[in-house]
């Protein structure tokens, strides 16, 4: 009994304290951000998409939903398209998603401690440390309405009521509009609480009806859209499921059913090594503890891979991706908390072990990032977000007398980016996006201009790319303008190695 309490008396320390968690991740959060800002100016592709994406507000952008291109717009609307937009949205909604993701725990969790743990574990997931810092966007928004959904649904199961079943079909409709495989996991929750006697009443009263009208409403503008445009909806996404395709089906489907497993096992193998980490004495017994809770959770993890298995062997699917299955992963570190909780383990016995390490794992791969690119050009080594997109529009702009152009033309997602950062007023065009470019009219008057890094950068002169010059006539905007090249050192390169590029000026018609 005095050993007990000792292990509480310890474990109750500042890091071993819910509310200290609750503070050291957003301390996280805030840190993040701030890396972000210092790392480096230049976009990953998710965040390059972004920026260009934000200038148009429709009901359908390609094969993602719209719904976390809307929330960087309004971001975008408060502080300018920017790299703090970008990080503000994906590290608020990741924030937000271990708090609700905690709350769902307590919600059912005997030990209201339990919530603590279950933030964490939303941190043990290589997808929310390592993907999410690197190039995620539409999955962070993803995870945030999955940690929305199990809280709206335990508290559809434990207190039913009207308002919890429209919460739960908002959310649902919410889900599907951020991300077409949320739909995987109300589907997977149905069939595990069908395999409860006492829940199944839950799945056949009334009150659904409702809760899917207010879903099927939220989705139905999306879904006409997409109904108009099926193949931009499904071709990129069922393209990538084919990536490393053998042309052979069978052996196709099978390596496809194999990377199902390797993902699942890539994602929940760390966390739990976290809470063995964290619960040495614990883990072995709460693997055994079972109640209402852990096999509910439990079984919908199983019907989602289940579902995933189906959905890759129906389009022959040679590669599924460990950031597809990460959605439904998240349920792995609330399982290891119902089932601690389920053994009787106090979740304090264990915060200060899982608080330490998870958080100086996450932090320590966003100073990794930050490092790599400071200290990588001292060895010779220019990752891609050293490259000066950034440098060189803001020379553009010095040497034409900071005048602002109308129109931004460039075959480089990257170039653009950084261009309609500096000029947040002008409009971008990509050729690579010529469905969405056309959504907007191209202004009839104001000078253009024309980015591109050149097939051969060390030529003496430069003629743009044949996509650009075409896109220019199809403006009726004539490139009789002299072309220019300059070379911009690599950032944080102190000038040893610098990028070249080239422009066009085009003056207003």
């Amino acid at each position: 009994m005095a050993a007990t309490s000792s292990v509480s008396a310890k474990s109750s320390s500042f890091f071993g304290k819910p509310h200290t968690i609750f503070w050291l991740l957003l301390a996280y959060f805030v840190l993040s951000v701030i890396l972000r800002l210092v790392r480096s100016d230049a976009l990953q592709p998710d965040e390059a998409e972004q920026i260009f994406q934000s200038q148009y507000l429709l009901m359908g952008y390609g094969r993602q939903p719209p719904f976390y291109n809307w929330l960087q717009i309004g971001i975008f609307e408060l502080v300018g398209p920017s790299i703090l937009g970008l990080s503000l949205l994906k590290n608020g909604l990741l924030a937000l998603t271990c708090i609700i993701f905690g709350l769902a725990a307590r919600t059912v969790a005997k030990d209201r401690d339990m919530g603590a743990a279950a933030m964490l574990g939303v941190l043990t997931m290589p997808a929310t440390i390592v993907m999410v810092q690197r190039d995620l966007t539409h999955a962070i928004a993803l995870f945030c309405f999955v940690a929305l959904f199990l809280l709206t649904f335990f508290r559809t199961l434990t207190k039913p009521s009207l308002l919890a079943y429209l919460a739960t079909g908002v959310v649902v409709g919410l889900g599907i509009i951020t991300k077409y495989n949320f739909v995987i996991l109300p589907a997977a929750a149905i069939i595990a609480a069908l395999s409860d006697a006492d829940l199944r009443k839950r799945v056949f009263d009334w009150r659904l009806i409702p809760a899917l009208v207010v879903a099927g409403l939220i989705c139905l503008p999306h879904m006409l859209w997409v109904l108009h445009n099926l193949d931009a909806a499904t071709s990129g996404t069922i393209s990538a499921m084919h990536d490393d395709s053998s042309g052979n089906a069978l052996f196709d489907r099978i390596t496809g059913l194999l990377s199902i497993i390797i993902s699942a096992l890539q994602g929940t193998i760390p966390t739990l090594i976290f809470f063995a980490i964290a619960f040495p004495g614990q883990i072995r017994a709460a693997w055994q503890a079972e109640n209402r809770w852990t096999r509910l959770t439990g079984i919908t993890l199983i019907a989602c891979l289940a579902i995933v298995a189906v959905i890759a062997l129906g389009f022959g699917a040679s590669s599924i991706r460990q950031k597809w299955l990460a959605p439904f992963l998240m349920l792995f570190p609330l399982y290891l908390c119902m089932k601690l909780d389920a053994a009787g383990v106090e979740a304090r016995i264990g915060l200060k072990r899982l608080a330490i390490a998870v958080l100086s794992v996450a932090t320590l791969f966003i100073v990794y990032l930050f490092a790599a690119n400071a200290l990588g050009p001292l060895f010779g080594k220019q990752g891609k977000e050293t490259v000066p997109y950034y440098a060189f529009v803001e020379r553009i702009l010095a040497e034409n007398g900071n005048e602002r152009p109308t129109v931004i033309v460039t075959d480089n997602a990257y170039l653009g980016g950084a261009a309609r950062i500096l000029l947040p007023n002008a409009l971008l065009r990509l050729p690579s996006e010529r469905t969405l470019a056309d959504a907007t009219p191209t202004p009839a008057a104001g000078s253009t201009l024309v980015l591109w890094t050149g097939e051969n950068p060390d030529a003496e002169t430069q003629t743009p790319p044949t996509e650009l010059m075409e896109m220019l006539a199809n403006y009726g905007i004539a490139a009789d303008a002299p072309a220019k090249t300059m070379a911009v050192p690599y950032q944080f390169s102190g000038g040893a190695k610098s990028a070249k590029f080239s422009y066009m000026w085009l003056p207003a018609r």
